[in-house]
C-alpha cells in the first residue's frame, strides 16, 4: 500500500501528467463538441460528416465520447504509459528505487495500480467534461435535459477505461522493451496511426490482412464501444473507422488477453533484465 501511495503521489507530481489529462480533455471536447456544433449551427457540414442535435445533447452523450477512446485517447493513454515508465530509465532512478523497495514486481504492480487510478481519473473527466458541454448544448437549443440510464453510462465508462488501459500498457511494454521514451513513444505512435491503419485499409482488398486486422487493438476498441455509438458501418468524421468489426463479447474477451500479456511481458522483461 505504501509503494502504491508513494507512485500515485509521484503521478500527482509530474507536470506531464496533468498537461496530458488537459489535452485529452480538450481534444474530447473540440471533437466530439466544438466542431460538430458549429457544424450543426452553421449547416456547413461535409456529406459524410452530417450533425444531428441529439448526439450532442445529453442524452447522447455517452455515444458521442465513446467514439474518442479508441482515437486520440488511446495515443495518449500510451503516451502516459510510456512517459511514465521510460521516464524512470531515462532519468536513471529506477535503479536507485529498486534498491530501496522490496522488488521488481512489486515496484512494477504498485506502478500498474497508480496508472489503473490514472486512467480511471482521466475516464471520469472525459466523461464529466462532455457532460456539462452537452447541457450547455441543451440549455443552448432550449432542448430538453434527458440523461441515458445509469447503466450505459456505465459501461461507456467501463469500456473507456478498458480502451484506455490497453493502450497505457502498450506503452508500458514499449517503455520497458526499449528502457526508454524515445524509440517507445515513435513505435507506439507509428502503430496505433499508420500501421494498424494502412493493413485495415488494404484489408478491404486482401483476405489475409483483413484476418491480420481482426486482431488490431483498433479493431477490437472500436468493435467494444460499437453497441453504446451505434457505428457497426462506414462513418465519417474524424477519427474514422470502416471496420472491420468483431463481436462485442471477443473484442472485450481480446482486449482482456491483450492487457494481461502486455503485463506479464512486462513483468518478464523487468525481472530477467538488467535496468541500465
Amino acid at each position: 500500500m505504501g509503494s502504491l501511495s508513494a507512485e500515485l503521489l509521484l503521478l500527482r507530481r509530474r507536470a506531464a501528467n496533468w498537461i496530458l489529462l488537459a489535452i485529452a480533455v480538450v481534444l474530447t471536447l473540440f471533437f466530439a463538441y466544438v466542431l460538430p456544433y458549429y457544424a450543426y449551427v452553421s449547416d456547413s457540414g461535409a456529406p459524410g460528416f452530417r450533425t444531428e442535435l441529439s448526439a450532442l445533447l445529453p442524452e447522447g452523450f455517452v455515444a458521442t465520447l465513446a467514439s474518442g477512446f479508441p482515437f486520440y485517447l488511446g495515443i495518449l493513454g500510451l503516451i502516459l504509459g510510456v512517459l511514465v515508465f521510460g521516464s524512470e530509465y531515462g532519468w536513471a532512478t529506477l535503479k536507485t528505487t529498486l534498491m530501496q523497495r522490496p522488488g521488481r514486481v512489486r515496484w512494477l504492480l504498485a506502478k500498474l495500480g497508480a496508472l489503473a487510478i490514472a486512467v480511471v481519473v482521466a475516464t471520469v473527466a472525459v466523461y464529466a467534461s462532455g457532460a456539462l458541454v452537452s447541457v450547455a448544448v441543451a440549455l443552448r437549443e432550449g432542448a430538453a435535459i434527458t440523461w441515458p440510464s445509469a447503466g450505459e453510462i456505465l459501461r461507456g465508462m467501463g469500456a473507456g477505461w478498458l480502451i484506455m488501459a490497453l493502450w497505457t500498457l502498450l506503452g508500458v511494454l514499449l517503455a520497458v522493451l526499449s528502457r526508454g521514451t524515445a524509440l517507445a513513444l515513435g513505435l507506439g505512435i507509428l502503430y496505433g496511426l499508420v500501421v494498424e491503419g494502412l493493413v485495415s485499409g488494404f484489408g478491404n482488398s486482401i483476405a489475409l490482412l483483413h484476418d491480420v486486422s481482426l486482431a488490431f487493438l483498433r479493431t477490437n476498441a472500436y468493435s467494444l464501444v460499437a453497441p453504446l455509438t451505434g457505428r457497426t458501418t462506414e462513418a465519417g468524421g474524424p477519427g474514422v473507422f470502416n471496420g472491420p468489426f468483431v463481436d462485442p463479447w471477443q473484442a472485450l474477451v481480446v482486449i482482456a488477453g491483450y492487457i494481461v500479456v502486455f503485463a506479464g511481458v512486462s513483468a518478464v522483461v523487468l525481472a530477467r533484465r538488467d535496468v541500465t
